[in-house]
């Protein structure tokens, strides 16, 4: 796979995290909350991974939470907000690499998390595999990545996006601007008791899918641009992405979108799981306090 691949991807990221900083402490609290699992016991004393960083909001929220290090690796320049954001905080390390070939050494971490990330790699199967690969026994691992859609959704999100991806970056950024009130309109109207003004707000989602409608303007237009930017978007099911936890040897494999209380309504929609390398005897213990996944 040729690095040029993913010359869109870093070009999107090192623009996105460079020229926004979206810093919203409750939420972004929340969304590690619901989207990792991981609590202070969790982390407490621990080498944790978080596999593609952007600029570093995760990173800041696990940190001064007991771990004893914690490494973020992203693709592209977002590694230089990263490193502002976390300045200061001595046990966050930064590092520029590719989660297809992560630059550390099988078994080198505790806990792993990677939210919305593999998912633009050019294989992000490939990619989670290498991730699990750095586990160390008995460790445990989280990704959150798009859901896919019905066919038809998919069909619109493929037109659209097969546009954006083509356009130049500092245009699509003016137009996810300039769809910031878009965004405002579609929460709006699909929130309305009225059936005829819902409906008529759901058929405007779907016209303008990637669109975001975060209640924060300045979210709006991360998010759009997020989603129309980058050349690799690849939804999944979550028999799909169980899969791969099997296919990596983990057990204990978790749910982590069953029963969660989100920031703000329309957050949370995709696959989120998390699994447990077996440890050095080849037992697994399951959690009771965590719903296992079924079939």
């Amino acid at each position: 796979m040729s690095d040029s691949d993913q010359t869109r991807t870093k070009a999107a990221y090192s623009l996105q995290w460079n020229r926004f900083r979206i810093i919203r402490d409750a939420e972004d609290r929340a969304t590690f909350a619901n989207r990792t699992g991981f609590g202070d016991v969790d982390l407490a004393g621990k080498v944790v991974l978080d596999g593609g960083c952007g600029m570093g909001r995760y990173l800041r929220v696990a940190a001064g939470r007991g771990a004893r290090l914690i490494v973020g690796i992203d693709l592209s320049q977002a590694v230089d907000a990263a490193r502002e954001l976390t300045a200061g905080l001595a046990e966050v390390a930064i590092a520029r690499g590719d989660l297809l070939r992560p630059p550390f050494e099988a078994g080198s971490f505790d806990l792993i998390y990677s939210i919305g990330v593999i998912d633009h790699t050019p294989d992000p199967r490939s990619a989670f595999l290498e991730l699990a690969r750095l586990l160390k026994p008995g460790g445990r691992i989280a990704i959150w990545i798009y859901e896919r859609e019905s066919p038809i959704v998919e069909r619109i999100m493929n037109a659209q996006r097969a546009i954006s991806i083509r356009l130049p970056l500092g245009v699509l950024l003016a137009l996810c601007r300039l769809s910031a009130p878009i965004g405002l309109w579609k929460r709006r109207l699909m929130a309305s008791r009225r059936r005829p003004v819902e409906r008529f707000g759901v058929a405007l989602h779907a016209l303008t899918i990637g669109v975001s409608m975060h209640p924060d303007a300045e979210v709006r237009v991360c998010d759009t641009l997020d989603w129309y930017a980058p050349k690799y978007l690849s939804r999944h099911t979550v028999a799909e992405v169980a899969g791969w936890f099997a296919e990596a040897g983990l057990r204990d494999v978790v749910d982590l979108s069953r029963g969660q209380a989100f920031h703000h309504e329309g957050q949370g929609n995709g696959v989120n799981l998390s699994g447990r390398r077996p440890d050095a005897a080849g037992a697994v213990g399951d959690d009771p306090s965590r719903p296992g996944l079924t079939a």
